[in-house]
C-alpha cells in the first residue's frame, strides 16, 4: 500500500443512530500512519446506559451483552485523542458522520483537517456502480474484516485510500495542477492532501477517465410496427407486451419515415437512450437538468474557495470534460450543487441549440416534452410544425410525470446550495427556511390554504422574493425554482392546485404545487394540438381515468400486443409468507418487492443473521443504503441473494440483462391512501378504489414485469404472493390482467368491464 507522506488517523465509529447525543458511540476503532507505514491499531467496545436496538445489533453484529463490563465513553476518551494523534490528518469513509458522532460524546475535531474516501473515490473510480464501502470492498478485493465492525471498516478504508492515492498518482502535469490548485482553495483536508502529492511522473492521462461504465444493451424481440398519425383530437393508443423490443421497433420504423418528423418521449431518459441502438439520424434530445451549463461550470471553478463538494464536483467537470450528468459520477451534496450551479435553464444555449437542424425522429423526456408544449416562448415550438407525430411511451406514467411537467418546485437544499457565496440569496433562504418550518408545524406534509398566504410573514417574505428575483447574480436553474416559489405565494394561484410543504425523509424541505386535474392540461396542450399515439398496458384503454377522461376520442391499436413475455413464468402462492422464503430462498438473485419500508426493517432484523449463517446475502433498500448502493450491492453479489425494497423505488431501477432470476411480489403495488397528491385525485371518483387506485396499480404491475423481463437471466421467475388475489373480489381481475403479458387469456376481456 502506499500512502501520503504526511501523519493520517484512518477512523470509524459503530453508533446506535444518526444523532449526535441523542445516540451513543458502541465502538471505535483507529489506524495510525506515520511515515507511509501503520504505526498503531485500535479498537474498543464501549458501554452505553440503555440497551442496543434490534435492528443496529443486526447491522453491527453488536449486542447488549457484548457491552457489558466495557468501558463507557468518559474512561476511554483520553486514550482515543491519544492514539488518533494531534497533528494528523483525519481519514474516513463518509468521515463527517463520525466526527459528529465523536462531537456528541465529548471529542471534539470538527476543526481538524478531513477528507472522505466516498467523495474521493467518486473522483477517480468513475467506473464504480456505487461508493459504498461494501461494495467498493467486493470489487477491489479490500480486506473488510470483520465485515460488520468498526476495525474491519477501518482496515477497507484504508486501503481504499491507498488505491485512491495510487490513481491521484498518475495524474498528468495538467491534471496535476488542476487538481493542486482547485483543492487549495477549499477545505484543509483536500488542500493537505493534494499538496502531498508528488511531482507528476506521468505523461498522458489515466486509463480511468474513461468515464462511466455502460450497461449492455437490451434489445429483445423486433416487431413488425405501422406508423401512423391520427387525427388531431383522436388519441391512439398503441398497446404493448412486457417483453422487451417495443420501443426498439418504434424507434427503428420511425428512422425509416421521413415524412413526418416523430417526437418519442419516454419515461427515463438516460437509462432508455442506454439500452437502445439509436440509429444516425435521431437525436436525443437532453433536458437541461441533465446538461452542464458552460456558464455555470466557468463560474464555479472561477471561485476563490470552494466547499468539498464544489471541489471535488469542480474536478469531474475540468477532468470528464463533461456535458452532461452522464459523463461522470455525482455523489453525496454534489447533487445539489449541480442543481444549484451548474446544471442549464430552458434558456441556456447548450440546451436551446440541439433544437436546430433537427432530425425526422426526437428521442426525448415525458417531463422535457410536456413542460415545453404548455410552454409557447420555448425554443422547441418553432421545432414543432404540423407534421410532428408524438408518441409517448409508457404512458401509464403520464399522470405521474405530467404532475412534475405542470408543477411549481422549490427545494431548499437546492437554494442553500445556490447561495453559497451570495449574502442576499442565503439571508432570503434563512427566513424562508423559518417561514416553511413554522407553517409546517412538525407535520410531514402541511397543505397551504389562502389564510397562510395572508399572513405577515407571508406576505413579508413574498415581497422580499419579488425584490430578489429582479438580481442579475442567481444562476437560472435557481431562479427557475424562485419564480415556482413566486406563483406559490400568490394565494391567487392556489385554485386548482394541491399546494404544501413536505419534509422528506432525508430531512429536505420541498415547497411545491400541482393541478389537481392533469387530463385538463394534456387536452390542451397535447391532445388537441398534436397528432398523439400513446403506448399503454394490454386492455387499459379504460383504466386511464386520469389522462383520458372517457369521453376522450381514442382508438385502440393492437396490432403488436399479440406476445407475452417469453422469457418468464408466472406463479401465485398467495400462503407464503417473507419466512417462508427466508427459509427457502430461490437459487441465484432474488428481487422482493413489499410496501412498506417498516416490512424492510423488520425483515432485515429477524432474517439477515440467518441468511448470512447460510450463506445467502440480504440486501435491503435503507438499511444496505438507497438505491444506488443496494443496485450496485445486487449487481456484485456472488451468491445466492435476496434484494428487499418498495415497488416504488424498483421502477426506476436498470440492471444489466440477465442479473436477475426471481421476482417475488409480496403485495399488490397500491399507492399509499394518504399520499400527497393522489389521495385528493381519488376524491374526483365517486368510487375512488375502483375507477383510481385500482388501475394505478395494475398499472404499475405491468411496468414492475416489464422492467423484470428486461434484467431477468433466460428463464424468470415472477411470484405473486399477495392471498387478495384469492381473497379479495377483484383479486380474479387482477390475476387475468397479469395473464395478459405473462401468462394467455384467450378471451381478453375489457379489465373495467370486468369490475
Amino acid at each position: 500500500m502506499q500512502f501520503p507522506n504526511i501523519p493520517i488517523v484512518v477512523l470509524d465509529t459503530e453508533t446506535t443512530g444518526f444523532v449526535p447525543r441523542v445516540h451513543h458511540i458502541i465502538e471505535y476503532a483507529s489506524m495510525r500512519i506515520e511515515g507511509e507505514k501503520v504505526v498503531d491499531e485500535y479498537e474498543q467496545l464501549i458501554h452505553i446506559d440503555e440497551p442496543v436496538p434490534e435492528h443496529i445489533d443486526a447491522l453491527t453484529r453488536i449486542s447488549t451483552a457484548d457491552l457489558e463490563g466495557k468501558p463507557d465513553f468518559a474512561a476511554v476518551s483520553a486514550e482515543i485523542s491519544k492514539r488518533m494523534g494531534a497533528d494528523t490528518l483525519i481519514v474516513g469513509q463518509n468521515v463527517s458522520f463520525d466526527i459528529g458522532m465523536l462531537k456528541g460524546e465529548g471529542i471534539d475535531i470538527s476543526d481538524r483537517p478531513w477528507i472522505d474516501t466516498s467523495m474521493l473515490a467518486s473522483v477517480v473510480f468513475p467506473e464504480f456502480e456505487s461508493y459504498s464501502l461494501g461494495y467498493m470492498s467486493t470489487v477491489l478485493g479490500l480486506n473488510h474484516t470483520p465485515v460488520h465492525r468498526a476495525l474491519g471498516d477501518v482496515r477497507a478504508t484504508l486501503e481504499l485510500f491507498s488505491q485512491i492515492w495510487e490513481r491521484l498518482l498518475e495524474l498528468p502535469p495538467e491534471m496535476l495542477e488542476q487538481a493542486k490548485d482547485v483543492m487549495s482553495k477549499s477545505s484543509p483536508g483536500y488542500a493537505q492532501l493534494f499538496a502531498a502529492l508528488p511531482k507528476a511522473t506521468a505523461t498522458t492521462k489515466p486509463t480511468w477517465l474513461r468515464g462511466i461504465s455502460k450497461d449492455a444493451k437490451v434489445l429483445g424481440k423486433t416487431h413488425s410496427i405501422a406508423l401512423s398519425k391520427p387525427p388531431i383530437g383522436t388519441v391512439e393508443l398503441m398497446e404493448e407486451p412486457a417483453a422487451p423490443g417495443v420501443l426498439q421497433s418504434i424507434l427503428d420504423t420511425a428512422a425509416a419515415d421521413t415524412s413526418t418528423v416523430h417526437w418519442i418521449a419516454v419515461k427515463n431518459l438516460e437509462s432508455t437512450a442506454q439500452r437502445l441502438n439509436i440509429p444516425k439520424n435521431v437525436r436525443v434530445l437532453y433536458p437541461p437538468f441533465l446538461l452542464v451549463d458552460p456558464d455555470g461550470a466557468d463560474k464555479l471553478i472561477a471561485q476563490d474557495t470552494f466547499t468539498s463538494d464544489e471541489a471535488t464536483l469542480s474536478l469531474k467537470i475540468q477532468w470528464y470534460e463533461a456535458t452532461s450528468q452522464s459523463d461522470f459520477p455525482i455523489h453525496g451534496d454534489e447533487q445539489a450543487v449541480w442543481s444549484g450551479k451548474l446544471a442549464c435553464s430552458d434558456e441556456s444555449p447548450r440546451y436551446t441549440e440541439q433544437f436546430k437542424d433537427l432530425p425526422s425522429v426526437i428521442l426525448l423526456d415525458h417531463r422535457q416534452l410536456l413542460s415545453f408544449l404548455a410552454d409557447p416562448e420555448h425554443t422547441a415550438h418553432g421545432a414543432l410544425t404540423d407534421a410532428a407525430h408524438i408518441i409517448i411511451d409508457d404512458a401509464s406514467m403520464l399522470e405521474d410525470t405530467a404532475t412534475k411537467a405542470y408543477g411549481w418546485y422549490c427545494n431548499l437544499d437546492d437554494l442553500r446550495a445556490g447561495a453559497e457565496g451570495n449574502s442576499e440569496l442565503t439571508k432570503f433562504l434563512d427566513l424562508l427556511s423559518l417561514w416553511a418550518e413554522k407553517t409546517r408545524d412538525s407535520q410531514d406534509i402541511r397543505y397551504l390554504a389562502p389564510s397562510d398566504l395572508s399572513k405577515p410573514e407571508a406576505t413579508g417574505l413574498h415581497s422580499q422574493l419579488e425584490t430578489l428575483m429582479q438580481r442579475d447574480d442567481i444562476s437560472p436553474t435557481i431562479m427557475r425554482q424562485l419564480s415556482h416559489l413566486d406563483n406559490i405565494l400568490d394565494a391567487n394561484n392556489l385554485r386548482g392546485r394541491i399546494t404544501y410543504i413536505e419534509q422528506r425523509f432525508n430531512g429536505s424541505v420541498v415547497v411545491q404545487g400541482v393541478p389537481e386535474k392533469i387530463s385538463l392540461f394534456l387536452k390542451q396542450h397535447l391532445y388537441n394540438t398534436y397528432p398523439t399515439t400513446l403506448l399503454t398496458p394490454p386492455n387499459s384503454a379504460n383504466l386511464l381515468m386520469e389522462i383520458l377522461p372517457l369521453e376522450t376520442n381514442k382508438v385502440v391499436n393492437t396490432a403488436i400486443c399479440d406476445s407475452v413475455a417469453p422469457n418468464m413464468n408466472l406463479a401465485f402462492r398467495d400462503e407464503c409468507e417473507l419466512a417462508d422464503l427466508v427459509a427457502d430462498p430461490p437459487a441465484g438473485k432474488t428481487i422482493v418487492l413489499v410496501n412498506s419500508k417498516r416490512t424492510i426493517d423488520d425483515a432485515f432484523v429477524k432474517y439477515s443473521k440467518q441468511l448470512e449463517a447460510n450463506n445467502v446475502e440480504m440486501i435491503c433498500q435503507g438499511f444496505s443504503g438507497g438505491i444506488g448502493r443496494t443496485r450496485a450491492a445486487f449487481i456484485a453479489a456472488d451468491k445466492p441473494t435476496l434484494w428487499l425494497l418498495t415497488p416504488w423505488a424498483y421502477e426506476g431501477v436498470s440492471l444489466p440483462p440477465g442479473v436477475a432470476d426471481t421476482l417475488c411480489l409480496f403485495a399488490l403495488p397500491f399507492d399509499h391512501p394518504s399520499h400527497a397528491i393522489l389521495s385528493i385525485r381519488a376524491g374526483h371518483y365517486s368510487e375512488p378504489f375502483m375507477a383510481y387506485s385500482l388501475p394505478r396499480m395494475m398499472h404499475r404491475l405491468f411496468r414492475l414485469i416489464r422492467t423484470f423481463s428486461m434484467q431477468c437471466a433466460d428463464t424468470g421467475e415472477v411470484l405473486v404472493m399477495d392471498n387478495r388475489i384469492a381473497t379479495k373480489r377483484y383479486g380474479s381481475v387482477v390475476k387475468k390482467y397479469l395473464e395478459t403479458f405473462v401468462g394467455s387469456n384467450e378471451k381478453g376481456e375489457d379489465q373495467m368491464a370486468l369490475l
